[in-house]
């Protein structure tokens, strides 16, 4: 038996409960701390969030590994810690799946800005044929960094 098996058999599964609904808690606010920083167009202000979450992920990782290592002995917890483990995880996954769509919308209007200004250049390239002659005059691009 290794060290790190010991270890955690010796953990109480009732500490294993908390110590995942407190990691879990933490990681959470981040994300609501996150989505409400992409809702207000400010994705700069994420960056040094990013450091604390990989952390936090890590530690949610290993705390989900240790209460699957000892499911039996978690399953006879107080039904009222697994319904209140049950609702952090669900407002948790709640706010990821939102994260989520605001990411993809994000990248879908980056890809829709890029489009535009590809489109721009090829209509402004076709305009300036037969010896750089400019045919059409089009209006100046302007790209708004925060949306």
């Amino acid at each position: 038996m290794n060290t790190d098996t010991a270890k955690s058999d010796i953990i109480d599964p009732i500490d294993r409960i908390r110590a995942l609904m407190d990691i879990t808690q933490s990681l959470s606010a981040i994300f609501a701390r996150e989505n409400e920083l992409l809702e207000t167009r400010r994705p700069r202000e994420i960056a040094p969030l990013q450091a604390e979450k990989a952390r936090l992920a890590a530690a949610y990782a290993q705390s989900i590994r240790d209460v699957a290592s000892n499911r039996a002995a978690v399953q006879h917890a107080d039904s009222t810690l697994l319904a209140e483990l049950r609702d952090i995880t669900a407002g948790f996954e709640e706010r990821a799946a939102h994260q989520r769509s605001l990411l993809e919308a994000a990248a879908r209007a980056g890809e829709g800005v890029v489009k535009a200004i590809a489109e721009e250049a090829a209509a402004q390239s076709s305009a300036q044929s037969y010896g750089g002659e400019n045919r059409a005059e089009a209006p100046p691009i302007s790209i708004n960094e925060k949306a």
